[in-house]
């Protein structure tokens, strides 16, 4: 019988001493209230969006592609300067990039809110992604450095989990509130929340910059590859306006090839790449990553395409379109837990072909819809398959892409896997309201009236999200099969990589 000496606790003004000799910071649980605020606010932006977009719509005359932009600018800046963003932590104070995040994203909800024209609003909610870039990895990085003890850590990515969690799942139900109000209360809603941060962390962060070998930023690499897939997704959209052969379209798709190949030539000389080439030999990962983009690109499209359905086609207020998602907020409250215990009992890839089913069964029930539809025998199935579907494919995936991920990749592993859902979105956002602005364009033009113009064209957009659905299980299939991790392996990825 061995006996181990429990090592003395040293109480200070600011830090205590803990078991594992490592000093914690006593104002720790207050910085966890900050960091998980700016989580909760960047988060809350992404969807609430979702439930004002035909306010947008009647606001500014925007058509459906155009109202794509107000998501997919916002989650292309997001994800791909997030790698960015992540490595300026390692060079620059994590409180000084926090801080920079939060005002800027301050500054950019303001923006949007007093925005008169759709490029004001397109400019500010640009504004709000590249913040979003550099808040969300900063906040991660404070929240992972605070918290030395493994038992404290734990707890504290609990809460920052639920923190994540509940702003996704009620960005639609706020939002709805919010917006029968007025929909540029939904950004003025940041600004007070943005300021009270900026007040709190210089008095409960520590500014002091990392120590040790700095790598270099990077600051090329990140230019070139935001750069390529903004102008991929500008192609895309160009599809609908100008046609295929246009010199504007066919200039974006130059200008995504040339871009993103530089951005693959600067990644491979590069002495310290952001993206290292050599993490796409993993199978989990490629597989993860790829489960994420697909994922991503039907769910971003859906959260899109029901509310124009539920108030362009069967005239829901944006009250009662957020509280047509409670069945979705549900789901993910119900089942997030259960679905990470059955990981090491059943392995990820019946989990996640299980809910890619469940998002085609989402889907085919949403290409035979109404405009007088029933709640109860539509949408409320619609937001529970879609609620579950999400859960059972979002959560086995980090576990699959961080199977094979060393200490030295942990951090970029999941800054990659996140960019992956951000691009994924996107892309099928992209070509989803692409299709559905063409169509409708299309059988309006013929005399079909605009409320069956509109479902008929949502029936197409949701008909392309059964190709991503299709490719999604494939990629579980093929990819996610034979793994069965460990319960520790889970909790790891469970907790977000620093």
């Amino acid at each position: 019988m061995s006996i181990v000496e429990k090592k003395p606790t040293v109480e200070g003004p600011l830090t205590t001493v803990e078991a594992t000799g490592t000093p914690a910071d006593s104002r720790r649980w207050w910085v966890l209230i900050v960091v998980s605020f700016a989580e909760f606010m960047v988060g809350l932006d992404a969807t609430v969006v979702n439930v004002m977009t035909p306010k947008l719509q009647t606001a500014f005359h925007m058509s459906p592609t155009g109202l794509q932009w107000v998501m997919s600018v916002y989650v292309l800046l997001f994800g791909g300067l997030m790698l960015l963003g992540g490595r300026l932590t390692d060079v620059l104070s994590r409180r000084t990039v926090l801080m920079t995040g939060l005002a800027l994203f301050t500054v950019g909800s303001f923006l949007a809110g007093v925005a008169h024209s759709e490029s004001q609003l397109l400019w500010a909610r640009a504004l709000q992604g590249i913040a979003a870039a550099g808040v969300s990895p900063a906040a991660l990085s404070i929240l992972v450095t605070s918290f030395p003890n493994p038992k404290e850590r734990t707890k504290a990515f609990g809460i920052w989990g639920t923190v994540v969690g509940v702003s996704a799942a009620l960005g639609t139900l706020l939002g709805g509130a919010i917006i029968t109000i007025g929909w540029r209360w939904a950004f003025y809603l940041n600004i007070p929340i943005g300021v009270a941060l900026l007040i709190a962390a210089p008095f409960l962060i520590s500014g002091a910059r990392p120590s040790g070998a700095r790598p270099q930023s990077d600051i090329l690499g990140a230019i070139t590859s935001t750069l390529g897939l903004l102008s991929l997704v500008f192609g895309i959209t160009c599809t609908t306006t100008r046609g295929w052969g246009d010199g504007l379209t066919l200039g974006s798709f130059a200008a995504a090839v040339v871009l993103l190949g530089l951005f693959v030539m600067i990644e491979l000389r590069s002495v310290a790449p952001l993206l290292p080439m050599h993490l796409f030999r993993r199978r989990t990962l490629v597989s993860a990553g790829l489960g994420q983009l697909l994922t991503a690109g039907v769910m971003l499209p859906t959260f899109f395409m029901l509310p124009l359905f539920m108030q362009s086609v069967q005239h829901y207020t944006p009250m009662r379109t957020g509280l047509a998602y409670i069945p979705t907020s549900l789901a993910m409250i119900i089942f997030a837990g259960v679905v990470s215990k059955l990981i090491p009992k059943t392995g990820p890839m019946v989990l996640y072909v299980f809910g890619t089913v469940l998002l085609i069964v989402m889907i085919v029930l949403m290409l035979g819809a109404k405009p007088d539809s029933n709640y109860w025998t539509l949408m409320m199935p619609v937001t529970a398959l879609l609620g579950v579907g999400l859960l059972f494919c979002l959560i086995p995936t980090p576990v699959v892409g961080t199977f094979e991920a060393t200490p030295a990749d942990a951090g970029t592993t999941s800054a990659l896997l996140n960019s992956a859902t951000q691009v994924g979105g996107a892309f099928g956002l992209a070509v989803a309201a692409t299709t559905v602005q063409s169509r409708a364009a299309q059988l309006m033009a013929h005399g079909v009236q605009p409320g069956e113009a509109l479902t008929q064209a949502l029936h197409r957009g949701f008909a392309v999200l059964l190709i991503w659905a299709g490719l999604s299980l494939v990629t579980g299939l093929i990819g996610f099969r034979g793994l069965k991790p460990s319960e520790e392996a889970v909790a790891k990825a469970m907790a977000p990589a620093a």
